[in-house]
């Protein structure tokens, strides 16, 4: 529900709680955007942006300056982007609700959070991510994995040689699936290495670079000299471009474990999307050990959800007899701010790649021939059924999950 506040309330206690209610809230993200004649401020909670407040749009240079202030970012500047970082422990506000200012184990929250300022013809905008570091390390099993994909994950980051990528839109926590890889494997008797772009987590025991394209130090940059660090493992937060994808491979063909993001829509798309890079051919047959496509989509709010009857035309689309099967959906409730969802669930696709794949990735076959392999010979789960298997267990709904497969 939308909120109205006087110019006196945008002062730096409401400028706290908008950070309050949003870590209370679990938001992602938090904009603050200038329209004609007022200011909107809206929340990204489970994927999905709500408004929250209006103000005068006489108060926006007063809370984007906050916002530069606190960012250590140039005042005057309002011509150009900007971007910045600040942190937040939610100590220093009110919470918005007690129970929620703390985590599990008893401790503060520390949110870090990383701004961007973008020049509008209303005013400068502001999108603030908020990345709860007790969020971003969680375990493989917390994945909500079913047991079959939790071991073959588990099989596939096993092995000491050989690249494992994962895959999916942006904010399906592909940086999150990582860091809870590297926790599963580090040891002492490992050395680990990352290149990152920004590091969102920092972990003790691991040596981890942040990416700077400003003083020279890119991916590939990176990859040439990280070899020299006798590295067991590496993790690069995301291959961008041909030399870094070149590099990464051969390393992982040496001898080492290499971990990271690609963007495509699918586990067999990132070997088509590896070829537009002008990776050799052979180069990703014999270093790809397998991928992960995963999304992200909303679980219906435990407080409320009931039996329903899907519309029949999502029935249709995905193929689906109705007849002796109870769909769950929330109804809307104070829980789950009348959504119907609270938090979300993980939609997994996994691709291990066999010797025969890899003869016919040599052998330019053409890639719905390897989809057709990989599900109907190797038996592969594809997003679409992991996501029909979660609503069929009530987690989620049809509705949800069509945008997502």
């Amino acid at each position: 529900m939308t909120e109205k506040h006087s110019k006196e309330e945008t002062s730096e206690k409401f400028f706290n709680s908008i950070f309050d209610r949003a870590i209370a809230e679990e938001a992602s993200d938090v904009h603050i955007e200038p329209l004609r004649d007022k200011i909107r401020i809206r929340f990204r909670i489970d994927g999905k942006l709500q408004e929250r407040w209006e103000l005068p749009i006489e108060d926006l240079e007063r809370i984007i300056n906050r916002i530069k202030v606190v960012s250590d970012l140039e005042i005057i500047g309002k011509s150009t982007p900007q971007e910045g970082h600040f942190e937040i422990i939610q100590s220093q506000v009110q919470a918005y609700k007690e129970d929620k200012d703390k985590n599990k184990d008893g401790k503060l929250k520390v949110v870090n959070v990383r701004v961007s300022i973008f020049p509008t013809i209303n005013g400068e905008t502001a999108v603030l991510r908020l990345l709860n570091r007790a969020n971003m390390l969680i375990s493989l099993n917390d994945f909500e994995m079913d047991s079959e994909t939790n071991l073959l994950v588990k099989k596939l980051i096993s092995k000491n040689y050989g690249m494992l990528l994962v895959t999916g839109p942006a904010g399906s926590g592909k940086t999150s699936m990582l860091y809870s890889i590297l926790q599963e494997l580090k040891s002492k008797e490992r050395n680990i290495v990352t290149l990152e772009d920004p590091v969102e987590y920092e972990f003790e025991e691991i040596r981890q670079s942040q990416i700077k394209p400003e003083q020279g130090l890119t991916f590939a940059m990176g990859m040439r000299s990280i070899l020299r660090q006798d590295p067991d493992i590496i993790m690069i937060g995301e291959i961008r471009d041909p030399e870094t994808a070149q590099y990464a491979m051969r390393a992982s063909l040496m001898g080492r474990s290499v971990f990271s993001t690609v963007h495509s829509n699918s586990s067999v798309g990132i070997i088509a999307r590896l070829i537009d890079m002008n990776v050799e051919r052979s180069l990703i047959a014999y270093a790809l050990n397998g991928a992960i496509s995963k999304r992200l989509v909303r679980k219906n709010c435990p407080f409320c959800k009931a039996a329903y009857t899907p519309a029949s035309q999502y029935l249709e689309h995905f193929k689906i007899d109705g007849s002796g099967l109870e769909f769950l959906k929330g109804k809307g409730c104070k829980e789950c701010g009348d959504t119907g969802y609270k938090g979300r669930i993980g939609i997994f696709e996994i691709l291990e790649i066999d010797d025969n794949l890899r003869s016919m990735i040599v052998e330019k076959v053409p890639m719905n021939i390897l989809q057709e392999y990989m599900e109907k010979k190797k038996g592969m789960k594809t997003l679409e059924q992991d996501a029909l298997g979660k609503v069929r267990a009530g987690e989620t709904t049809l509705e949800e999950i069509l945008g997502a497969v």
